[in-house]
């Protein structure tokens, strides 16, 4: 993971805007620092990257510069590739893109043919044009302004930076530096997004295609009838359990990449050590605990996984850390255990004060929140920081995990039907309203969720990596029907329908106990949210 930005300015000088997130950009890649400066008819441009190493031999400094001249900053994953690229496994991603495109290869070809998660930036010095944009999930943080003679992209802010606004998720976007007016850039357009901004389209960038739901009769599909509850009874059906087997191959290989493509030291270690490298964000819930498991399967036999559990203390209730996930973190740990008996599995209790949490928030959180402001954006970003933070209590002492790498379930809800509001949807409008709001959901992972998300989990140095948003995975789960995800109707229970299809998946490799578990916001299972407060308001403590 990488801190990246760049700016064109009309004029001579360079933008100050720099100077006030550059503290946060190098927290975001604290291995390798580098900064850059160019004219380019009358605009003066500025690069800099700060890289977090996680792939290749070494550390690769960015911006990196081909012979031509060209600029490449890049902050992400590619876990596979759709071209027939001539790399080395030494060799970094950065590397690679960076030889693609100075020996002509062409950049829309290039961005559909990655699989993984990334935000780029790229000066074609010879064309004057610079490329900006986000993969089409939209999991990596990027931020602009974009002004007629001014134009600013970061991966991370500060408050003080006025007017900026997510890169959209929607395509390429190609800004022309012959031009007197930046504001105006091109836009190709990935396909699965409904044509609906204000830039210039041009051709469809192939991806994923948007899913037009079509509602057949899903009554037939599942035994809806029958109040049996016993999920070893649901799984003879071929079909639903067809289902659940893909749903855990496509979920495995994700884990897998997650997991396997790591360097061999820790952050505390300069050469391999067999200190843990992996560590999840671990509410207990089921998608945690399924990424738990799955993880065990491809970390090294000898390597510890640390499990990351946050707890905040109530402001009238003093020293109290035993909020509902510590509980639940609890009981699921036992159940990983008896599944992976020879697994060192580390709990991380995390507790942080009221007093911490006013002051992190004040100095820090605030402005890697930026440029978003609800309540719910407060909660959910400052849970997230202090759990992949890692210091906290192990085993009774003092802990500090050493991981590069952390696993999260973001948008397993969305894609599978978690949240408690879609049995309203379906009770009142139906299956196929029901499945246009997992479409709306999914297209605004970005701009709601993701990039803040990454912002803040990435401020530690370590790289936020989200397997239920593999593109085979989400490409898969996308062309089911809404009652092949879920069944939040009678006969199932609430918590019990929802999410059906990754209980079955859990259930069915042994997280038993895990699998019926109630669906938990974690805002209110680390108990930092006031349930009274309305989270889709106006923040004032942000």
């Amino acid at each position: 993971m990488c801190g990246i930005f760049c700016s064109f300015v009309k004029g001579p000088d360079v933008c100050n805007e720099f100077n006030k997130c550059r503290s946060a950009l190098q927290k975001r890649g604290p291995d390798v620092y580098s900064t850059h400066e160019i004219v380019v008819n009358n605009y003066t441009g500025q690069f800099s990257g700060n890289t977090l190493w996680i792939q290749g031999e070494c550390p690769t400094k960015q911006p990196y510069i081909d012979n031509k001249g060209n600029i490449l900053l890049w902050n992400g994953d590619v876990y596979k590739w759709n071209l027939p690229i001539n790399a080395s496994i030494k060799d970094s991603d950065t590397k690679i893109i960076s030889d693609f495109l100075c020996n002509g290869g062409n950049m829309e070809l290039l961005v559909t043919s990655i699989r993984g998660p990334y935000s780029i930036i790229y000066y074609d010095c010879e064309q004057q044009v610079l490329w900006v944009g986000r993969d089409p999930i939209g999991r990596i943080s990027l931020l602009w302004n974009i002004e007629a003679n001014k134009i600013v992209i970061t991966s991370v802010a500060h408050k003080d930076m006025a007017n900026l606004e997510e890169v959209p998720a929607i395509g390429l976007f190609k800004f022309d530096l012959n031009s007197c007016n930046l504001k105006k850039p091109q836009l190709l357009p990935w396909s699965h997004i409904r044509h609906d901004c204000d830039f210039n389209i041009t051709n469809e960038l192939e991806f994923f295609k948007h899913i037009d739901i079509q509602i057949s009769d899903p009554e037939d599909f599942i035994l809806c009838s029958n109040s049996q509850l016993e999920m070893s009874d649901l799984l003879l059906d071929q079909e639903l359990n067809t289902n659940v087997n893909h749903l855990i191959h496509f979920l495995s290989q994700s884990v897998e990449k997650r997991t396997t493509i790591v360097p061999k030291a820790c952050k505390m270690c300069e050469f391999k050590c067999d200190h843990a490298k992996i560590a999840i964000l671990f509410s207990g819930g089921i998608d945690s605990a399924i990424l738990a498991l799955l993880a065990s399967n491809f970390v090294e036999f000898d390597e510890p996984i640390d499990l990351l559990n946050v707890s905040f203390e109530k402001p009238t209730d003093l020293g109290n850390y035993n909020c509902p996930d510590r509980q639940t973190c609890l009981n699921t740990l036992e159940e990983l255990k008896k599944l992976c008996p020879t697994r060192c599995w580390n709990l991380i209790e995390l507790n942080i004060s009221y007093s911490e949490l006013k002051q992190k928030r004040l100095e820090t959180i605030r402005h890697l929140i930026y440029p978003l402001k609800t309540i719910l954006d407060d909660s959910l970003g400052c849970s997230l920081w202090f759990a992949s933070r890692g210091i906290g209590i192990c085993k009774g002492k003092s802990y500090k995990t050493p991981a590069r790498v952390l696993l999260s379930g973001m948008g397993a809800d969305e894609l599978l039907g978690g949240y408690t509001r879609y049995r309203k949807i379906l009770q009142r409008q139906g299956w196929k309203q029901l499945g246009e709001e997992f479409e709306k959901d999914f297209l605004k992972l970005p701009s709601r969720n993701l990039g803040r998300d990454n912002r803040v989990c990435c401020d530690h140095g370590r790289q936020l990596r989200t397997p239920f948003l593999e593109e085979d995975l989400v490409e898969f789960i996308r062309g089911l029907m809404p009652w092949q995800r879920c069944w939040p109707k009678d006969p199932y229970q609430n918590n019990f329908g929802e999410k059906l299809l990754l209980r079955l998946a859990a259930f069915k490799l042994g997280l038993v106990k895990t699998a019926f578990l109630p669906k938990r916001a974690m805002q209110f299972g680390s108990r930092i949210a006031n349930n009274k407060e309305n989270g889709n308001d106006i923040s004032d403590r942000l």
